[in-house]
């Protein structure tokens, strides 16, 4: 039973023989691509040990010994010490005189000048502002706020006393004209004027359809 197993196994997979037909030629394609990069790899590294590793430290050297040392040696010996003595003679010929002369001149200056000024503008303002334009302020503004009040009640009743004479002199006159006049006289004219004459109307089309009728046939609606 098992060798007919084994036996049916590789006619149960066809495609065996093209998968490894394929694996050749994908090998054929691939190994010189291999090949040629294994090469490069190996060529640059031994280039880049043997030739610019060695230049790039001799380089560093050079730079170092030619650059970086002598500017050190620049910054201590002279730019270090030059800025120390410019700072010192900053601070001995412009920092501390300033400092003396706001010390000692302007800023007693300046607070003499704002003496003056408060004691001549700032003082007497504000005892202006306090005794007379304050008083004075408030007092404007409630006389205002007063005569707004007033204002108001006079003109309610202004308008009360328009309206009343507009209602006497226009209103209760034409209200008696509709009440007393336009109303019978409506009445009257929709009893003995409008009905009639609706009435009048409906008789003449009632008789016009009946000679219709008559004359060209047709019920009559």
């Amino acid at each position: 039973m098992n060798t007919e197993i084994r036996r049916s196994g590789p006619q149960q997979q066809p495609g065996g023989c093209l998968t490894g037909v394929a694996r050749v030629i994908a090998l054929v394609v691939v190994l010189p691509v291999r090949l040629v990069w294994d090469a490069l790899v190996f060529c640059l590294r031994q280039l880049w040990r043997w030739v610019l590793a060695p230049i790039g430290r001799v380089l560093g050297r050079l730079i170092e010994y030619l650059l970086v040392i002598p500017l050190r040696w620049l910054w201590e010996w002279v730019f270090a010490p030059l800025g120390r003595a410019l700072r010192w003679l900053t601070a001995l010929l412009v920092v501390t005189p300033l400092r003396w002369l706001w010390r000692w001149v302007l800023l007693p200056v300046l607070e003499a000048l704002w003496w003056v000024v408060d004691l001549l503008l700032v003082t007497p303002l504000s005892w202006l502002w306090r005794h007379v334009l304050a008083p004075l302020g408030r007092a404007v503004g409630a006389a205002l706020a007063w005569a707004w009040r007033i204002a108001g009640r006079i003109t309610r009743a202004v308008g009360l006393a328009i309206g009343w004479l507009l209602w006497h002199a226009i209103g209760r006159p034409l209200a008696w004209v509709y009440r007393v006049i336009l109303t019978p006289l409506g009445h009257w004219l929709r009893t003995w004027v409008w009905r009639p004459l609706a009435a009048a109307g409906r008789a003449v089309r009632d008789a016009a359809r009946e000679v219709r009728v008559a004359l060209f046939g047709g019920a009559s609606r």
